[in-house]
This record gives structure tokens, C-alpha cells and sequence, in this order.
């Protein structure tokens, strides 16, 4: 039986809402976001921070689980090349 431990995610629940009050462009909130959740050790904090951000910030979309798994992806991928970050930051992503 899988059973869930209870983790304390306030701390990263508050970087996450000083990173979105802050009013960053789209891209370095999202790289910001990865970085947060990079910086806890647990499986679930990308779920955990996915449902707070729903919550606590229903007026800003793109916050789905897969999203924000993504951004810990990004985070994952370029935070320690710093060159190539600059440079992902400036694609556009919907093409």
C-alpha cells in the first residue's frame, strides 16, 4: 500500500507567491517556478505547487500539473548553463 507522508511545502509555497506577485515576464516566472520546485527533494512538489498555484491564483492560467513539470524540466535542463538559458528564454515557444 502506497501511503502519502505529509511534507511541509509552506516555504515553497511562499517563493512561490513572492515569484508570482512580483509580476515577472512569462518566461522568467516559468524559470523561476522550476528553480522553487527544483529546490525540494520530494516527488510531489511539482503536484503540490501545481494545486496551490490553482488555488491561491485562480486569475492566472497555465498552472496544470504537466506545466508546472515542465518547468522544473526547464529548470532541470538549463539552470547551470546559464548562456543556453538566456538563449531558451528567447524562443518562441508557440511555434
Amino acid at each position: 500500500m502506497n501511503i502519502r507522508k505529509e511534507t511541509d511545502y509552506s516555504t515553497m509555497f511562499a517563493a512561490l507567491d513572492a515569484a508570482v506577485t512580483v509580476e515577472l515576464p512569462q518566461m522568467e516566472l516559468c524559470r523561476r517556478i522550476g528553480e522553487i520546485i527544483c529546490e525540494r527533494p520530494e516527488k510531489g512538489a511539482a503536484v503540490a505547487a501545481a494545486k496551490y498555484l490553482t488555488e491561491k491564483h485562480s486569475e492566472m492560467a497555465g498552472f496544470s500539473p504537466r506545466n508546472v513539470r515542465r518547468m522544473r524540466e526547464l529548470w532541470r535542463m538549463y539552470g547551470d548553463t546559464p548562456e543556453l538559458l538566456v538563449e531558451v528564454m528567447l524562443v518562441n515557444w508557440t511555434q
